[in-house]
């Protein structure tokens, strides 16, 4: 698959996937009346759901990136090291060398 046709698809699901995600706000039923709210006060609890999920995913989706980009460019480093270079392993008198 191209980068571009990805790029696609990404932007095509955020499309589809945003609207509902943002009807999740837990401040929308001030907004709006239950008439004018899609389902009437039965999906608000549904809403209520979503925005809970939605405010503990993504900082622990945040922190678990950064964590594995680091741990990646790591492991990275580390296999472009010559075999025995890049270990701090300090000699008799505690040096490093």
């Amino acid at each position: 698959m191209s980068p571009s046709v990805r790029v696609a698809a990404v932007l095509l699901l955020a499309a589809l996937v945003l609207p509902a995600a943002l009807s999740a706000c837990p401040l929308c039923k001030d907004a709006t009346s239950d008439g004018e709210y899609p389902g009437g006060s039965a999906s608000l609890g549904r809403g209520f759901y979503y925005s809970i999920l939605l405010l503990i995913a993504v900082p622990w989706t945040a922190v678990g990136t950064v964590a594995f980009l680091i741990v990646r460019r790591r492991r990275r480093e580390r296999a472009a090291l010559p075999t025995g270079v890049g270990r701090l392993v300090p000699d008799s008198r505690g040096a490093r060398s």
